[in-house]
Order: C-alpha cells, then sequence, then structure tokens
C-alpha cells in the first residue's frame, strides 16, 4: 500500500491507469501507453511484436452514484480529432469508466484493495457514415 501511494503521489492518474490495466491484463489483453494517440492506453491482443493494437482507451473515474462528471471533458472538436487519428491507425477508440462506489472513502481508495469495488464500463466509440450504412444494406 505505501508503493500505491508513492506512485499516486508522483503521478496522480496513477491509480486509474493502474487499475484499468490490471482490468484488461486480467481479460487477456496487453495494455500499452497510448501516448502516441492522445490516449491512456492501446489494448493488443498478444503484444506489439504480433498484433497491431485494436483500441485506443481513454481511462476516466466516474462516481458511481449519478455516473458523475468525468475527470476529463472532450469538446466535440476534440472527441472528433481523436477519433480521426485512431481511425487512421485502424484502430478503435474505447471509453474505459471506472466506476468508483458512491461509499468508497479516500482510505479505501489508498490501498490497491479498492480494485475489488470498482466496476469497469467500456464504450466502443465509432463515427456513423450514412453514405457507408446505405452501401452496407443494399
Amino acid at each position: 500500500a505505501k508503493l500505491w501511494d508513492v506512485f499516486s503521489v508522483i503521478k496522480p492518474s496513477f491509480r486509474t491507469t493502474y487499475m484499468a490495466y490490471h482490468y484488461f491484463r486480467s481479460k487477456g489483453w496487453v495494455p500499452k501507453v497510448g501516448l502516441k494517440y492522445g490516449t491512456d492506453l492501446l489494448l493488443y491482443r498478444k503484444g506489439p511484436p504480433f498484433y497491431h493494437a485494436s483500441y485506443s482507451v481513454v481511462v476516466q473515474m466516474v462516481d458511481g452514484s449519478d455516473m458523475g462528471r468525468p475527470q476529463r471533458s472532450f469538446t466535440w472538436r476534440s472527441l472528433a480529432g481523436l477519433n480521426r487519428t485512431t481511425v487512421n491507425a485502424s484502430k478503435e477508440l474505447m471509453f474505459c469508466y471506472l466506476i468508483r462506489p458512491s461509499d468508497m472513502t479516500n482510505e479505501e481508495m489508498s490501498s490497491p484493495s479498492c480494485m475489488k469495488r470498482i466496476k469497469v464500463q467500456e464504450l466502443i466509440f465509432s463515427r456513423w457514415v450514412s453514405s457507408r450504412e446505405r452501401t452496407d444494406q443494399e
């Protein structure tokens, strides 16, 4: 728990990023830093030597009582730009929401055991293209 605190002081987003990293590793994905594409993580099926990343992931901690305002918000323009960057790199954009129970205290958050109570919701963001939709239906 002491390292958890030290890392959290050095990098304020450590807890959020590590929780998402741990979650995706437990699902069999290989997460890597996504800074190159403007996201928190990149998800690989087996790792960079074997496949290109399938997803660019934005990780956000939200309060479970009302799915409150995320830590960072996007304008439509920044979201469209992020999605375009992701699609041009042949990836999909995923938002990973870490849902913190409303009754979870800061003291509980100061230990890695808090991950047991965090719920995760994944959301794939994609741009709807009407002409592509019509072509697929014909």
